[in-house]
Protein backbone atom coordinates (compact mmCIF):
# COMPACT_ATOMS: atom_id res chain seq x y z
CA UNK A 1 0.00 0.00 0.00
CA UNK A 2 1.32 3.41 -1.02
CA UNK A 3 -0.47 6.66 -0.39
CA UNK A 4 0.66 9.78 -2.21
CA UNK A 5 -0.38 13.15 -0.86
CA UNK A 6 0.03 15.93 -3.39
CA UNK A 7 -1.43 18.67 -5.55
CA UNK A 8 -0.68 20.32 -8.91
CA UNK A 9 2.67 21.64 -7.71
CA UNK A 10 6.03 20.99 -9.35
CA UNK A 11 7.37 19.30 -6.23
CA UNK A 12 4.37 16.96 -6.09
CA UNK A 13 4.63 16.26 -9.81
CA UNK A 14 8.22 15.10 -9.38
CA UNK A 15 6.97 12.27 -7.21
CA UNK A 16 3.92 11.35 -9.27
CA UNK A 17 6.08 11.21 -12.41
CA UNK A 18 8.52 8.82 -10.75
CA UNK A 19 5.70 6.65 -9.40
CA UNK A 20 4.33 6.43 -12.94
CA UNK A 21 7.75 5.73 -14.46
CA UNK A 22 8.27 2.90 -11.98
CA UNK A 23 4.82 1.45 -12.63
CA UNK A 24 4.03 1.35 -8.93
CA UNK A 25 0.50 1.12 -7.59
CA UNK A 26 -0.45 4.03 -5.36
CA UNK A 27 -3.48 5.75 -3.92
CA UNK A 28 -3.77 9.50 -4.45
CA UNK A 29 -4.82 11.75 -1.59
CA UNK A 30 -5.31 15.28 -2.98
CA UNK A 31 -4.17 18.13 -0.71
CA UNK A 32 -5.37 21.48 -2.05
CA UNK A 33 -2.72 23.98 -1.00
CA UNK A 34 -4.82 26.93 -2.20
CA UNK A 35 -7.40 25.87 0.41
CA UNK A 36 -4.54 25.48 2.94
CA UNK A 37 -5.33 21.80 3.40
CA UNK A 38 -1.61 21.14 3.97
CA UNK A 39 -2.09 22.53 7.48
CA UNK A 40 -4.89 20.15 8.39
CA UNK A 41 -4.06 18.07 11.49
CA UNK A 42 -3.96 14.80 9.56
CA UNK A 43 -1.37 16.23 7.14
CA UNK A 44 0.76 17.83 9.85
CA UNK A 45 0.72 14.46 11.62
CA UNK A 46 2.46 13.02 8.54
CA UNK A 47 4.76 16.00 7.91
CA UNK A 48 5.24 18.43 10.81
CA UNK A 49 6.38 21.05 8.29
CA UNK A 50 2.86 21.10 6.83
CA UNK A 51 4.02 20.60 3.26
CA UNK A 52 3.43 18.25 0.35
CA UNK A 53 4.36 15.90 -1.24
CA UNK A 54 4.18 13.08 1.26
CA UNK A 55 4.53 9.35 0.56
CA UNK A 56 3.32 6.71 3.01
CA UNK A 57 4.54 3.29 2.04
CA UNK A 58 3.92 -0.17 3.55
CA UNK A 59 3.27 1.11 7.08
CA UNK A 60 6.70 2.75 7.17
CA UNK A 61 7.23 6.24 8.63
CA UNK A 62 5.92 8.93 6.26
CA UNK A 63 8.41 10.31 3.79
CA UNK A 64 8.36 14.01 2.97
CA UNK A 65 10.48 16.44 0.93
CA UNK A 66 10.39 15.65 -2.78
CA UNK A 67 14.12 14.99 -3.08
CA UNK A 68 14.06 12.47 -0.24
CA UNK A 69 11.11 10.68 -1.82
CA UNK A 70 12.81 10.56 -5.24
CA UNK A 71 15.99 9.13 -3.75
CA UNK A 72 14.08 6.55 -1.70
CA UNK A 73 12.06 5.30 -4.65
CA UNK A 74 15.01 5.25 -7.05
CA UNK A 75 17.18 3.36 -4.58
CA UNK A 76 14.58 0.84 -3.44
CA UNK A 77 13.40 0.15 -6.99
CA UNK A 78 16.88 0.19 -8.53
CA UNK A 79 16.03 2.54 -11.40
CA UNK A 80 16.84 6.08 -12.57
CA UNK A 81 19.87 6.41 -10.26
CA UNK A 82 23.17 4.58 -10.81
CA UNK A 83 24.16 2.50 -7.80
CA UNK A 84 27.76 3.69 -7.51
CA UNK A 85 30.71 5.40 -9.12
CA UNK A 86 31.05 8.56 -11.14
CA UNK A 87 27.67 8.14 -12.82
CA UNK A 88 25.91 8.16 -9.46
CA UNK A 89 27.85 11.21 -8.27
CA UNK A 90 27.04 13.11 -11.46
CA UNK A 91 23.35 12.25 -11.21
CA UNK A 92 23.25 13.43 -7.61
CA UNK A 93 25.01 16.68 -8.52
CA UNK A 94 22.43 17.58 -11.18
CA UNK A 95 19.62 16.42 -8.92
CA UNK A 96 20.84 18.94 -6.36
CA UNK A 97 20.78 21.72 -8.96
CA UNK A 98 17.09 20.97 -9.50
CA UNK A 99 16.38 20.69 -5.77
CA UNK A 100 18.35 23.65 -4.42
CA UNK A 101 18.40 26.15 -7.29
CA UNK A 102 15.88 25.56 -10.08
CA UNK A 103 12.88 24.91 -7.86
CA UNK A 104 13.45 27.48 -5.09
CA UNK A 105 14.53 30.25 -7.46
CA UNK A 106 11.54 29.69 -9.76
CA UNK A 107 9.21 29.74 -6.78
CA UNK A 108 10.71 33.00 -5.55
CA UNK A 109 10.41 34.53 -9.00
CA UNK A 110 6.75 33.50 -9.19
CA UNK A 111 6.14 35.34 -5.93
CA UNK A 112 7.68 38.58 -7.20
CA UNK A 113 6.26 38.39 -10.74
CA UNK A 114 2.69 37.34 -9.93
CA UNK A 115 1.73 36.73 -6.31
CA UNK A 116 3.11 39.46 -4.07
CA UNK A 117 0.68 42.28 -3.19
CA UNK A 118 3.55 44.70 -3.85
CA UNK A 119 6.13 43.89 -6.50
CA UNK A 120 9.21 46.08 -6.27
CA UNK A 121 11.22 46.01 -9.47
CA UNK A 122 14.47 45.23 -7.65
CA UNK A 123 13.00 42.06 -6.15
CA UNK A 124 11.49 40.97 -9.47
CA UNK A 125 14.69 41.57 -11.42
CA UNK A 126 16.86 39.82 -8.82
CA UNK A 127 14.68 36.72 -8.64
CA UNK A 128 14.33 36.46 -12.42
CA UNK A 129 18.11 36.83 -12.84
CA UNK A 130 18.69 33.88 -10.50
CA UNK A 131 16.42 31.70 -12.62
CA UNK A 132 18.07 32.91 -15.81
CA UNK A 133 21.44 31.81 -14.45
CA UNK A 134 20.11 28.29 -13.86
CA UNK A 135 18.57 28.19 -17.34
CA UNK A 136 21.89 29.18 -18.90
CA UNK A 137 23.59 26.40 -16.95
CA UNK A 138 21.02 23.79 -17.97
CA UNK A 139 21.03 24.86 -21.61
CA UNK A 140 24.81 24.60 -21.79
CA UNK A 141 24.75 21.20 -20.12
CA UNK A 142 22.06 19.88 -22.45
CA UNK A 143 24.01 21.12 -25.45
CA UNK A 144 26.64 18.51 -24.56
CA UNK A 145 24.54 15.56 -23.32
CA UNK A 146 21.00 14.34 -23.97
CA UNK A 147 19.94 14.28 -20.31
CA UNK A 148 21.04 16.20 -17.26
CA UNK A 149 23.14 13.39 -15.79
CA UNK A 150 24.60 12.40 -19.16
CA UNK A 151 23.38 9.73 -21.56
CA UNK A 152 20.63 8.26 -19.35
CA UNK A 153 17.30 9.64 -18.18
CA UNK A 154 17.34 9.90 -14.39
CA UNK A 155 15.76 11.39 -11.30
CA UNK A 156 17.67 14.58 -12.10
CA UNK A 157 15.49 15.02 -15.18
CA UNK A 158 12.36 14.04 -13.25
CA UNK A 159 13.15 16.62 -10.56
CA UNK A 160 13.74 19.39 -13.10
CA UNK A 161 10.93 18.82 -15.60
CA UNK A 162 7.89 20.08 -13.62
CA UNK A 163 9.72 23.28 -12.73
CA UNK A 164 10.77 23.93 -16.32
CA UNK A 165 7.10 23.42 -17.21
CA UNK A 166 6.49 26.55 -15.11
CA UNK A 167 9.06 28.65 -16.99
CA UNK A 168 6.49 31.43 -17.43
CA UNK A 169 6.48 31.89 -13.64
CA UNK A 170 9.96 33.39 -13.99
CA UNK A 171 9.40 35.14 -17.34
CA UNK A 172 11.62 32.60 -19.13
CA UNK A 173 11.17 31.62 -22.79
CA UNK A 174 12.19 28.13 -23.83
CA UNK A 175 12.67 29.29 -27.41
CA UNK A 176 15.64 31.28 -26.12
CA UNK A 177 17.26 28.05 -24.83
CA UNK A 178 17.25 25.57 -27.73
CA UNK A 179 19.00 22.72 -25.93
CA UNK A 180 16.75 23.04 -22.91
CA UNK A 181 13.73 23.20 -25.23
CA UNK A 182 14.85 20.00 -26.99
CA UNK A 183 15.21 18.23 -23.64
CA UNK A 184 11.86 19.54 -22.42
CA UNK A 185 10.09 18.19 -25.50
CA UNK A 186 11.86 14.84 -25.22
CA UNK A 187 11.06 14.34 -21.54
CA UNK A 188 7.54 15.66 -21.97
CA UNK A 189 6.83 13.07 -24.69
CA UNK A 190 7.26 10.21 -22.20
CA UNK A 191 3.83 8.69 -21.37
CA UNK A 192 4.70 8.34 -17.67
CA UNK A 193 5.63 12.02 -17.50
CA UNK A 194 2.35 12.99 -19.14
CA UNK A 195 0.41 10.85 -16.67
CA UNK A 196 2.36 12.08 -13.66
CA UNK A 197 1.78 15.71 -14.56
CA UNK A 198 -1.99 15.12 -14.30
CA UNK A 199 -1.92 13.80 -10.70
CA UNK A 200 -4.12 14.47 -8.78
CA UNK A 201 -6.79 14.48 -11.47
CA UNK A 202 -8.37 17.91 -11.84
CA UNK A 203 -5.95 19.67 -9.46
CA UNK A 204 -5.14 23.27 -10.38
CA UNK A 205 -2.98 26.05 -8.98
CA UNK A 206 -5.36 28.87 -9.92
Amino acid sequence: MRRFYGWATPNSQRVSILLEELGLAYEVRPVNIRAREQFAPEIVALNPYGKIPILVEDDQPPLFESGAILLHLAETQGRFLPRDGAARAETLAWLMVALTSLGPFTGQAHHWTALAPERPEAARAHSVALVDRVYRLLDARLGAVPFLAGSEYSIADIAAYPWIAKHHWAEMRLEDRPHLARWFASVGARPAVQRGMQVPAGARLD
